[in-house]
């Protein structure tokens, strides 16, 4: 189960659900061009739990959340967010949004 609500995102721990973020602006990057997706327990943390780097097609990315991405986190909050890792030249990656939250969310029954 998937549910996402404006920025948040909340996914049952260890299933398999790709969905797509829209990308809108200015700063939307080029088709073909890399974006990275990350999900971190707190801003602090230096290795995210989730990361996929993600090619932009008109406008878009779609983001494979896997089983093996989910199964080993703790249930609870944590923050996402997108950044285009070498918009402006010379490495330097650009944010284009604020943290949103991520949710790993309790599963009754494993099969």
């Amino acid at each position: 189960m998937i549910k996402i609500d404006g920025t948040n995102i909340t996914i049952t721990r260890g299933d398999c659900e790709p969905f797509t973020i829209t990308l809108t602006g200015e700063d939307v990057p080029e088709n073909g061009e890399k974006v990275l997706f990350s999900v971190k327990k707190t801003q602090f943390q230096d290795r995210p739990e989730i990361k996929k780097i993600l090619e932009v097609t008109n406008s878009q990315i779609v983001v494979q959340i896997n089983n093996s991405d989910t199964k080993n986190l703790e249930f609870g909050n944590y923050l996402w967010d997108i950044r285009f890792p070498n918009y402006y030249g010379e490495n330097e990656p650009y944010t284009p949004m604020s943290p949103a939250v991520f949710t790993i969310a309790e599963v009754i029954g494993n099969v």
